[in-house]
C-alpha cells in the first residue's frame, strides 16, 4: 500500500482527489495550508519524512492570475521557490512528486490552431504563468512529474462554472470573452486520472511533463453558453473581447493542450468537456 500526500488538500482539485480516492487500496492524506505550508521547507521535509509518504501530489499554488500581477513575490514564492524545495525534499526521501501546472505557461499566439505538446518551449505572458513555468523546471530537474491542465473547475471552490451559475441565476444577460480558446477541465476527471496513475503503479515509469485536459476545445463564451444551457438558465450570454475586460494579466489567445502522451497510459480516460460539465452540474443539483 502506498501512502499518498495531497498538498492544498482543501482546494478544488484536492477535494476532487478526496472524492476520487474513496475506496482506493492506497492511503490518501490531505493537508491544508494550516496543516502544511509548502513555503516552510523545514516543516515540509519533516512532515513527509515522519509520515513516510511514498507519493506527493502538489495541488498547493498561488492561482489568482490577476492578483499575481500585484503580488509577484508571493506568486514566485509559492509557485516556484516552495516547489523547488518540495522537489528536492521528495528526491532526498525517494518520494515520487506529481506537480500540477497550467496551460498559462504558453504564449498562445492568436493564429495558432494546433494543440501544444509537452516538448514545446514555454512563453508565459503573465506573472502567474511565469511563476508556474519556473516551478515546472525545478520539478523535472529533480525527477518529478509535471501534469499541466487548463480551465479547471469543480462542484466546489471558486471557479468559472460556479460564477456563471450564480450570475446566470441573478441576471438577464452577461458578457463573456470570445477571443480566448482552450479546454474546460473538470477537476473530477483530472482527480480520477491522478488516482489511476498512482493506484495502477503507472507513475513508477513516468517522468517529465504530461498534459491532461478534457476533450475538445472552445472559447470562454462557448463554455458559458453550454453552462447556461445545461443548467436550464435563461440568462443571455453576449460576446466581448479580452481588451474590453481591461484585465491586468495577459492571457494566451490559444492554449489548447495536446493529451496524446498521457492518453497512451492504460487506465486514463478523457471525455468530452461537455460530458464532464454535465456530471458537475448533476452533482450540484443533488
Amino acid at each position: 500500500m502506498h501512502r499518498v500526500l495531497v498538498t492544498g488538500g482543501n482546494g478544488q482539485l484536492g477535494e476532487a482527489i478526496r472524492y476520487a480516492a474513496e475506496g482506493s487500496a492506497n492511503s490518501y492524506s490531505f493537508a491544508t495550508i494550516e496543516e502544511l505550508d509548502i513555503c516552510n521547507s523545514a516543516d515540509v521535509e519533516r512532515y513527509i519524512t515522519v509520515n513516510k509518504f511514498d507519493v506527493v501530489i502538489n495541488c498547493a499554488a498561488y492561482t489568482d492570475v490577476e492578483g499575481a500581477e500585484d503580488n509577484e513575490a508571493a506568486a514566485y514564492t509559492i509557485n516556484s521557490s516552495a516547489v523547488a524545495e518540495l522537489a528536492m525534499a521528495c528526491k532526498r526521501q525517494n518520494i515520487k512528486l506529481i506537480h500540477i501546472s497550467t496551460d498559462y505557461v504558453f504564449g498562445g499566439e492568436a493564429l495558432r490552431s494546433t494543440p501544444y505538446t509537452e516538448e514545446e518551449p514555454t512563453a508565459p505572458l503573465s506573472v502567474y504563468g511565469a511563476s508556474k513555468a519556473k516551478g515546472e523546471a525545478t520539478v523535472t530537474k529533480h525527477g518529478g512529474i509535471v501534469i499541466r491542465t487548463s480551465w479547471l473547475y469543480a462542484p466546489w471552490g471558486k471557479n468559472f462554472v460556479l460564477t456563471m451559475l450564480r450570475l446566470g441565476s441573478e441576471r438577464d444577460a452577461i458578457s463573456v470573452v470570445d477571443d480566448q480558446r482552450g479546454t474546460p477541465t473538470s477537476a473530477l476527471g483530472l482527480a480520477r486520472a491522478l488516482v489511476a496513475l498512482v493506484d495502477s503503479g503507472a507513475i513508477d515509469g513516468m517522468c517529465g511533463i504530461y498534459h491532461y485536459t478534457d476533450g475538445g476545445q472552445c472559447t470562454w463564451y462557448d463554455f458559458a453558453c453550454e453552462i447556461m444551457m445545461q443548467a436550464g438558465l435563461g440568462c443571455r450570454v453576449e460576446r466581448c473581447t479580452t481588451a474590453e475586460r481591461n484585465m491586468r494579466a495577459a492571457r494566451p489567445t490559444y492554449s489548447v493542450l495536446g493529451t496524446a502522451r498521457i492518453e497512451a497510459i492504460k487506465g486514463i480516460e478523457i471525455a468530452p468537456w461537455q460530458e464532464r460539465l454535465r456530471e458537475v452540474i448533476s452533482l450540484l443539483n443533488k
